[in-house]
């Protein structure tokens, strides 16, 4: 793809798509750097040596200040009482484009700001590690930001690395806005694109209201590359997204 401008970076927070409300995203993934360095063997020691810690990732986005009912100013108040969320950053967000989605729990929030100027605000978000998270996971965009209201596959199919023993296959589900009565979805892989042989690899629902949900992990060796999303249950339209990965 090479080098792109930053107008369109997604940010799907929890239930909420956060994109339009910002004009500042990033997410910094660091390891905490640990000194290792030791006394010897004499006379060789020029520099510190380290190793990494402790892994870390978080949401830090800023924009423009909005109350509208549903809106950015109800998500950012909410998320502040809220357990982990899952959030996920892309590009573009679309089909195909890679993605980062992780659990992160918010610890910050400002807003308001100068007299005669637009009123900002800004969030910062930080992982939290546990119920099968471990930091930031590097996937695809399987299903972009849209309605479904039939049962069946939806978004693209999509190649991903095998698993190997030791790492594990993540995905995560948004669902926005006000949602039908109704969905249950799951992940598939197989193969061959023609998922002639599909195996489910992670369950979604029965959902009914707005939010993101991370699903249960799948421990690998995993040797199918295809995933798709389907919809195996739905009454009413919801609008969803979906990503995975392996780690």
């Amino acid at each position: 793809m090479g080098t792109f401008a930053a107008n369109n970076i997604t940010t799907w927070f929890g239930g909420y798509d956060m994109t339009a409300d910002l004009n500042q995203t990033t997410m910094p993934i660091e390891f905490e750097a640990l000194d290792s360095t030791t006394m010897g063997p004499v006379g060789t020691r020029t520099a510190r040596s380290r190793k990494a810690g402790l892994e870390d990732v978080s949401s830090q986005v800023a924009g423009f200040w909005d109350t509208a009912a549903g809106g950015l100013e109800e998500a950012a108040f909410a998320s502040l009482r809220a357990a982990a969320q899952v959030i996920t950053h892309s590009h573009d967000g679309a089909e195909g484009s890679p993605a980062y989605f992780y659990q992160a729990r918010t610890f910050n929030y400002d807003r308001f700001g100068t007299v005669g100027e637009l009123a900002p605000f800004s969030l910062t978000a930080q992982a939290s590690k546990g119920n099968g998270s471990p930091g930031a996971v590097r996937g695809l965009v399987l299903k972009t930001k849209g309605t479904v209201s039939a049962i069946g596959a939806t978004g693209t199919a999509l190649q991903l690395p095998a698993a190997a023993s030791g790492e594990h296959l993540y995905a995560a589900l948004h669902v926005f806005g006000t949602p039908g009565t109704t969905i249950t979805a799951v992940l598939e892989s197989d193969d061959a694109n023609t998922f002639a042989s599909a195996t489910t690899r992670a369950t979604f629902g029965p959902l009914t209201v707005a939010g993101g949900t991370w699903a249960t992990r799948v421990a690998g060796p995993i040797t199918d590359t295809w995933y798709r999303l389907r919809v195996t249950a739905i009454t009413g339209t919801f609008t969803v997204a979906c990503v995975a990965g392996i780690k």
